[in-house]
């Protein structure tokens, strides 16, 4: 908010207080007097306004004054918003005093008991605060085009709950409201419910330290929450050399595959050129720990005798990479090809490559039943599907972490591959590692005792 109200703190001879202004365009701050004085049990800090039903001793009402004061603060959002350059002062102070509406404080409507009708148009909305935050967010914490992307959804669930209403509506029980259109009317799982919670109270907390929102209340109310964490799904070292090894059968060709109950059915073949390239791509992420992002913006330039030079898309870390023998070879097979950008591998969009992978993981027949629990509504849900149905391009990142931590390599050094900047992200990987760990240590002792 460029423009900020508070009573001076030194009364008139009347004992009011002056109306003073603080504001800041494009950096350029000034301060100025309103012309306006109050009591000062007539102001409201919170709202920076007069208090309604309130009249000064120059009969000035509180409807009035709050007219002019919004009035103000109009003409210098808008000035801002269409503001290119830095202004000077004397330019700030200019669109200040250009306010001027035709307004007769002795034009007031009164209501049927002969009080004046306070018409102060409402505080600005917390949506209206939302489009600031996101923009400011963005650029400091350099925010990709998918976390934009969530933003967006975000919007979309606070517009449907807070409406038109200001900062003031997230109180206890709008907070409250907001979970529960989150869990009932959008039918969220609780981990989502939780994330779009946790982003409510960073736009609430923003706007607290702004100075647009006085209420403290999002930081004191905890909705429990039943989040049960998904399955970390990744391939073991059989199924990623199932996957690397395996041809692509040619368009059109039917192939017999079995579920995880063992029932037999057929799957026809479609887009092989498709299905070979997404295999090498997903490949090529689990053999080097690439997110699929990396993977797409890897150009021949990167690559660099046994390394790979890559600058993540999520964190902008510079990473060098060691190339083992299964990247190079994936490497070679498209060395003479000419990708646009001059990229080192073909790119496919992340979505169809989900689709592909999918395809390409049930031809592999990796078909184990993963049974996923979660709470929705309220309401417990179990599923079971066959783990090819699960498995996403960020798989191949997970795969390559979970084998290595498994294969006895040191988390420290699994972190210079990964960019992994501390072991929170690390630990469910390390868990997991430690689980196959003592699985194999069992199948070592068993085939002692043999």
């Amino acid at each position: 908010m460029p423009v900020k109200y508070y009573l001076e703190k030194r009364p008139n001879k009347k004992m009011e207080h002056p109306i003073r202004l603080s504001a800041v365009v494009k950096g350029v701050r000034i301060l100025s007097t309103t012309g306006f004085s109050v009591k000062k049990e007539s102001w409201d800090d919170a709202s920076m306004r007069v208090k309604v039903h309130q009249t000064n001793s120059k009969k000035q009402t509180s409807a009035f004054i709050n007219r002019w004061l919004n009035g103000i603060e109009g003409v210098v959002l808008e000035f801002e918003n269409t503001c290119r350059v830095r202004p000077s002062v004397e330019k700030v102070k200019e669109i200040i005093n250009s306010y001027n509406p035709d307004v007769n404080p002795d034009d007031e409507n009164l209501d049927e008991n002969g009080e004046p009708i306070d018409n102060t148009p409402k505080r600005p909305s917390a949506i209206q605060y939302f489009d600031e935050f996101r923009k400011e967010q963005s650029i400091s914490n350099q925010w990709t085009s998918g976390t934009m992307e969530c933003w967006a959804a975000f919007r979309k669930h606070l517009l449907a709950v807070a409406k038109g209403n200001s900062f003031d509506f997230f109180n206890d029980d709008g907070i409250n409201a907001f979970v529960r259109y989150l869990r009932v009317r959008a039918k969220m799982e609780e981990k989502t419910v939780q994330k779009h919670y946790l982003n409510l109270r960073w736009f609430i907390n923003w706007a607290v330290r702004k100075g647009y929102a006085a209420n403290r209340e999002i930081g004191m109310v905890q909705p429990k929450f039943k989040v049960i964490e998904k399955p970390v799904i990744f391939l073991t070292k059989d199924e990623l050399m199932k996957v690397y090894k395996y041809e692509i059968p040619a368009n059109g060709t039917k192939v017999i595959l079995h579920n995880y109950e063992g029932e037999e059915y057929e799957k026809v073949v479609h887009d092989a050129t498709a299905l070979a390239k997404t295999r090498d791509m997903f490949c090529f992420c689990a053999f080097t720990s690439l997110r699929y992002s990396d993977m797409a913006a890897l150009k021949r330039t990167d690559i660099n005798g046994d390394y790979i030079y890559v600058t993540t898309q999520k964190t902008n870390d510079r990473l060098p990479i060691n190339l083992n023998s299964f990247a190079k070879e994936i490497l070679d097979k498209y060395k003479d090809c000419k990708f646009p950008n001059g990229t080192a591998l073909p790119v496919i969009s992340n979505q169809k490559m989900n689709e592909y992978l999918k395809d390409v993981c049930e031809l592999c027949e990796i078909n184990d039943p993963i049974t996923r629990v979660c709470f929705r509504a309220g309401q417990r849900e179990e599923t079971t599907q066959a783990k090819y149905e699960l498995i996403g391009t960020h798989a191949g990142r997970r795969t390559f972490i979970c084998f290595a931590l498994s294969s006895g390599i040191p988390p420290q050094v699994v972190m210079k591959w990964t960019g992994h900047c501390d072991y929170k992200a690390m630990k469910p990987y390390i868990d997991i590692a430690e689980k196959v760990k003592a699985e194999q240590m069992a199948i070592f002792e068993q085939g002692l005792k043999g």
